[in-house]
């Protein structure tokens, strides 16, 4: 019956039989997998709390079950799913980023390590970005010190990202007002040869020529 309800989506009603299952069979041999099914259903509900929540019990409770790798990997995609724009805060896609480094570590073999690559990635991604703007508020209100530090650590910490590259290139507009004419160059020069973003690299030929104007 679950399954039927759970291939219809009526998650629902899903949800019911696979918790009868677990709650009621505790050492039937299709446990396992009423468990996962049933944090299937929460995930196909989009109420992702709940959903890690009984993707966490299939790992702790049936490690040795065929479920557990799947399992432990849909932890990760639960927290990506609460993951929250980069301007608001962002524990979900820390607690995202450590799911998918465990199932890393404990996976090397699956064939999913690589999507949970790509999706530390993204992920990275979205921080690298809470970075950038809250470097590039300071620079605006014109606090360059705090700035040129809050950048610096986007660089440090984030250097894979197309963030990096919009980090460098306000070091360079902060060098500029500063001055320091050979470092803006240097950073603006960088980021030509290793940006890929058009809109940014053309924003920054455009501040080379104005210096060269100068």
């Amino acid at each position: 019956e679950g399954g039927r309800d759970f291939e219809r989506r009526r998650f629902l009603e899903a949800v019911e039989s696979f918790q009868r299952i677990v709650s009621n069979f505790p050492g039937h041999a299709r446990v396992a997998e009423a468990q996962y099914y049933l944090a299937e259903s929460y995930f196909g509900m989009e109420e992702f709390v709940s959903a890690a929540f009984e993707y966490e019990r299939v790992v702790d409770t049936y490690p040795s079950s065929q479920w557990r790798d799947d399992a432990q990997y849909k932890i990760g995609e639960s927290y990506l799913e609460q993951s929250r724009r980069a301007e608001l805060d962002q524990s979900e896609t820390y607690e995202a980023l450590n799911a998918y480094r465990r199932f890393i570590e404990d996976n090397v073999d699956s064939p999913l390590v690589v999507d949970a690559r790509t999706r530390i990635g993204e992920l990275r991604s979205r921080l690298a970005k809470k970075q950038f703007l809250a470097s590039r508020l300071y620079h605006r209100q014109g606090h360059l010190r705090a700035a040129r530090m809050a950048y610096e650590q986007l660089l440090a910490a984030y250097p894979l990202t197309s963030w990096y590259w919009h980090g460098l290139a306000q070091l360079g507009d902060i060098a500029r007002v500063e001055g320091e004419i050979d470092e803006a160059r240097g950073h603006w020069q960088e980021v030509l040869q290793g940006a890929e973003e058009e809109k940014l690299l053309d924003d920054v030929r455009q501040w080379v020529a104005e210096l060269d104007l100068e």
